[in-house]
């Protein structure tokens, strides 16, 4: 009996060690990397970028105010050596030279293995953002002086965690001008930059997202206030665009955020899938496994009555999608969930 019982005792515990490395495997980790306080009402809209020995997260971090889109903010950071478990301390990025504000933080690797900073200065309201690059040579500790890519006299968009290359080594930054998107295309690594062609949906679309296709060709999906995302086709690499048209993904007017699954290759949407509804509200992922056509595995990351969330961002390390966005109640506060592959599946 003795024999059995240790036998049984061994067996137990091999058993809670598997169980527990599933759950480890499939089970999200959450953390609020960036909560509010009294005198900073709102962190949001971020980005992260693996750098040597870790991860760079950047953000907008409004340090004055109410925390309205044209409050006082500057761009900020932190380093993680754990994947994101754990966080270092937070530094600026850029301080704030802009009229309102700099927002919007995308990160790119250049061919040099320098990091390109794409952002927002907000020098007004409605009448003037631009869009601005900057680049660092150390991993992200600094950043060199700012060259502005958009033109003087127009409130141009970005939106965070955006800009992509391409196979054919070009790089598209994804941007939107009074309710029309479009992206900025450099061939030479960042050195030039200028526009691809214009779309624009009856009633206007902003804060565009594209996903090279394995076919060669770029979707971009757009914001509308038509009841979701609406959808274009680029066959030259983002140079001209399809008429856009309804996509799939239905829901409020908020941005998506869309990635490549690692090991499958399949697409990832996050995004408020919520038809028909007003709020940000539920924060929904879904898969594609045809380039786009068609969505499944529609599944809730955040759905808890009575909040919102929004800006979604995702940058994928070991297998592992790092999600950051922003929820509402109790004040802006900048969220990162952690979520293995499996998860989405």
């Amino acid at each position: 009996m003795k024999y059995a019982a240790l036998v049984m005792f061994v067996v137990s515990g091999i058993l809670m060690a598997a169980f527990a490395t599933i759950a480890q495997e499939t089970e999200p980790f959450h953390l609020v990397v960036a909560p509010v306080k009294a005198e900073n009402p709102r962190n949001s809209e971020a980005a992260i970028i693996p750098v040597k020995d870790g991860l760079l997260l950047g953000w907008t971090e409004f340090y004055a105010g109410s925390g309205a889109d044209h409050g006082p903010a500057r761009l900020v950071g932190k380093v993680s050596k754990d994947r994101g478990r754990t966080w270092g301390e937070q530094y600026t990025l850029v301080e704030n030279d802009g009229g309102c504000n700099v927002m919007e933080v995308n990160f790119l690797r250049l061919k040099d293995n320098s990091i390109a900073l794409f952002y927002c200065q907000k020098n007004s309201e409605s009448t003037d953002c631009r869009v601005m690059m900057r680049v660092s040579n150390d991993e992200g500790a600094t950043f060199t002086q700012a060259k502005q890519i958009s033109e003087d006299g127009k409130y141009t968009g970005l939106t965070n965690g955006r800009s992509l290359r391409l196979k054919s080594g070009r790089i598209l930054l994804e941007a939107w001008e009074d309710g029309y998107s479009y992206v900025y295309l450099s061939d030479d690594d960042g050195a030039t930059w200028r526009e691809s062609q214009r779309i624009k949906p009856e009633q206007g679309s902003w804060e565009p997202a594209c996903i090279e296709l394995k076919d060669g060709r770029v979707l971009m999906l757009t914001r509308t206030g038509m009841g979701g995302q609406y959808q274009s086709v680029s066959s030259d690499g983002g140079e001209h665009w399809t008429e856009p048209e309804p996509s799939a993904l239905l829901g409020t007017a908020a941005p998506v955020s869309l990635s490549r699954v690692p090991s499958t290759g399949d697409i990832l949407a996050v995004w408020n899938h919520n038809p028909g509804g007003g709020h940000r509200t539920p924060l929904t992922a879904a898969l594609s496994k045809d380039e786009g056509k068609t969505w499944e595995a529609f599944r809730n990351i955040e759905e808890k009555p009575g909040d919102a969330w929004a800006y979604p961002a995702v940058t994928w390390v070991e297998g592992e999608a790092l999600l950051t966005y922003f929820n509402y109640t109790g004040g802006l506060s900048l969220q990162l969930k952690i979520l293995p592959e499996k998860w989405f599946y």
